[in-house]
Order: structure tokens, then sequence, then C-alpha cells
């Protein structure tokens, strides 16, 4: 399934200036409309103010960290991938005990962390009610 990517918003929650560029980078290529925030804070405020379809946030962000940012948010709306660094196998298991829909590890490669992305626009996408066949819709 590939997802169309015309209007198609993936914040960016990271204070970290590479993976920012080169994550910003790979989803601009994409097609994909890639803002970004530094902070938390603007983040969540960012989220509330806009059609966000997917949030990537770094776990160690400051302001409010991206566990508590996933927190304050309702289940996968928007989905949250969160970005950590590798070899903190306690802090990943409990981002998807709170619901994040993805984990990506730093260092990370570009190709793979498109690819996650990408794979949680597509669960979104199939989610929305417009997604359902017509014969299904109960209206």
């Amino acid at each position: 399934m590939d997802v169309d990517a015309t209007h198609t918003t993936v914040l960016l929650a990271l204070e970290h200036q590479p993976s920012a560029d080169l994550l910003g980078d790979r989803l601009r290529r994409a097609g994909l409309e890639v803002p970004r925030v530094e902070d938390g804070e603007a983040a969540h405020e960012r989220i509330q103010e806009t059609d966000i379809d997917v949030v990537v946030a770094q776990v160690r962000l400051p302001g409010r960290t991206g566990l508590e940012l996933l927190r304050s948010l309702p289940p996968m709306c928007p989905p949250v991938v969160l970005l950590g660094r590798r070899g903190n196998d306690d802090e990943i298991v409990r981002a998807f005990e709170m619901g994040a829909a993805e984990f990506i590890t730093r260092p990370f490669a570009p190709r793979v962390a498109v690819a996650r992305i990408q794979r949680c626009l597509q669960f979104r996408a199939a989610a929305r009610p417009s997604s359902v066949p017509e014969a299904l819709s109960t209206e």
C-alpha cells in the first residue's frame, strides 16, 4: 500500500540537529511535509493546532520528553514514533507499553527509519473512516 504523500505531515520533534537534518531531508524527498520543533512543549502545541499525520519525537526532548508527549496524546492520535539511543531496552519497552507506534534507535539507517515512518502512515491511512469501502460503510 502506498501512502499518498500529498498534504501528509510528519512533525519532527528533535533537538538533535544531525538527526533532524538527515531524517527531514529523506522525508521531504519522499514528498512529505516536515515541520520541525526542538522541544516537547512546542511539539504539543503544534499537534493541537495542526493536522499532523505522524510525530517523530526524540525521547530526551527538552521541555516535555518524548514519553511525556506520548502520554499527553490520545492513543495513536497521531501515531508517535520515538527516537532514542541504542541499548536502552527498558526505555524501548516502556515506550511501547505507553502506546508508541514505533521506536527508532540512534544511530539509524535513514532508509529504514523512513520505511518505519511510512509504515505508520499506512496504518493510519488504513484506520481512517474514509478508507472503509463504501459497501462496508454504515451510512
